[in-house]
């Protein structure tokens, strides 16, 4: 029944135009209605009340595709993010949850999804003003730049990013993760002057992980899945 669903997608998507280039980047990056991660999400920062001392934090982070569309050539999904604190120690931000983002929209065209925390205006899509999240197909020694443009100064385009906010695929392995065994996986890593961001990608299940550590204040994070449920429509 889910192989038969998932060839009535195809076809739908396929009668209205939706390049098989775009089908195959949503085959690796799952992007259906319904697909669902389940993260553990583990957070350090300075404690509030004494500074000289680490606060952490766990929480429950559920990242769900609530929403698709097709407006050629762009295939668009929406994902909302729900976070459940599950145990943290005095003195952490209390407002931690409200600081951090519940909305991401993704924008596939072909082999590349471009990434936005703001809305798309779907009208007037501009992949330059996006991330370049992910360019398929992913090759150890593979990089690029997620950013074109300075979001600061957009006039300014980014033409070479080695030196800050490069992304890199440095190894393919196997992963065993509390959400199961995956094969075809890649460790990303986004370089930055202030510490670098670690991902771990699979091809059919999407973020595995992620980590950052902050190179002078000591603060980071690490996301690591727990569940993952594919969408079927």
């Amino acid at each position: 029944m889910r192989k038969e669903s998932f060839f009535v997608i195809l076809f739908a998507f396929v009668a209205v135009g939706c390049s098989s280039r775009t089908m195959a980047t949503i085959k690796e990056f799952p992007l259906l209605k319904g697909t669902r991660w389940v993260y553990s999400y583990r957070a350090y920062q300075p404690s509030i009340s004494n500074p000289r001392q680490i606060a952490r934090a766990t929480y429950q982070l559920t990242d769900t595709v609530t929403d698709t569309e097709f407006v050629s050539p762009y295939f668009i999904a929406h994902v909302q993010s729900v976070w459940k604190l599950v145990q943290s120690d005095s003195g952490w931000m209390e407002d931690f949850i409200s600081n951090q983002p519940n909305e991401t929209w993704y924008v596939v065209n072909g082999q590349q999804v471009f990434g936005s925390k703001q809305a798309i205006d779907i009208k007037n899509i501009n992949t330059d003003d996006l991330l370049l999240d992910y360019d398929f197909p992913l090759v150890v020694n593979k990089n690029w730049c997620p950013m074109k443009v300075d979001f600061k100064d957009p006039t300014h385009k980014i033409a070479n990013c080695q030196s800050a906010g490069k992304r890199e695929i440095t190894n393919q392995s196997t992963l065993e993760t509390p959400a199961g065994k995956f094969d075809n996986c890649y460790d990303m890593v986004d370089y930055f002057n202030d510490g670098n961001f670690y991902q771990k990608f699979c091809n059919g299940v999407g973020i595995v992980s992620l980590q950052f550590d902050h190179a002078g204040t000591p603060f980071g994070f690490e996301q690591t899945l727990t569940h993952f449920s594919a969408g079927a429509q």
